[in-house]
């Protein structure tokens, strides 16, 4: 009897460590959960369950949008903004997403001045968000590999021409120059990341002292570019490009980092 009641007791135990573990380990339950918690109006609580799937690395352009529509609803329009950012790199919530954006500007107290992009700059910035550098390195590879093969292949043919080694050379230096530009976007996205302030406002100095001479002031909203590896020299501070095109420091916990 009293083996019996053990083996009830352990089975018992193991049944719910299962339970809850599938409950833990359901994250569109815990997202439903969250919306729930959304529609009532309990955005504290929403934006808890929201946090605990980020933390969890379960990401979805879904997850991002609501983070941003409570953070509108909680005034943090920062903070809204910096998660319409990351809902909008989404396809099936990039439209919403926009929207969102459109509608945080609006509500900001002070707008940045914006330098328009370099052309190269514009294009470095699709090739790294559009197509990333395993995309870029792939491309190359196959460029390269595919001037090989023109070589090789002009070994076997009775009569070579110099169009087609000139052809075999274009492709391969094509694909070099593709495998040098994957490289070079990985390094960019490595070292460089866009990042809100989510606060009122900050002063961005010239070192990362706050008695240091004062650069520019930030406002909430404000979009910049985080260089990580000067970052890496302080801590609690981040080097940042503003969209004015100034340099300065700022304290981390300023800004949220895309």
């Amino acid at each position: 009897m009293y083996k019996k009641t053990l083996i009830f007791l352990g089975v018992l135990m193991f049944v719910g460590s299962i339970s809850a573990n599938a409950q833990q380990q359901n994250p569109q339950r815990l997202f439903d959960q969250a919306n729930q918690q959304l529609q009532q109006g309990n955005i504290p609580q929403a934006l808890t369950i929201y946090r605990q799937l980020e933390n969890k690395n379960q990401l979805s352009g879904a997850l991002f949008l609501n983070m941003g529509l409570s953070y509108i609803q909680m005034d943090s329009m920062g903070k809204a903004k910096y998660y319409f950012l990351k809902a909008r790199r989404f396809d099936e919530t990039e439209s919403r997403a926009e929207d969102g954006l459109a509608f945080v500007e609006t509500r900001f107290s002070h707008q940045s001045a914006v330098l328009p992009e370099l052309p190269w700059q514009r294009v470095l910035n699709w090739l790294g968000d559009e197509m990333g550098s395993t995309t870029l390195l792939g491309i190359g590879l196959i460029f390269f590999n595919l001037g090989i093969a023109l070589f090789v292949a002009a070994w076997f043919m009775s009569r070579s021409s110099k169009w087609w080694d000139r052809s075999a050379i274009g492709v391969a230096a094509a694909g070099g120059l593709i495998i040098l530009l994957s490289f070079y976007t990985n390094y960019r996205q490595q070292r460089y990341s866009k990042a809100v302030m989510i606060t009122g406002e900050a002063n961005v100095l010239k070192q990362p002292n706050s008695d240091a001479t004062i650069v520019n002031q930030a406002f909430e909203g404000y979009t910049f570019t985080v260089d990580h590896s000067k970052s890496q020299e302080q801590t609690n501070w981040s080097y940042i490009r503003m969209s004015n095109g100034l340099y300065g420091w700022i304290p981390t916990q300023e800004i949220m980092i895309l």
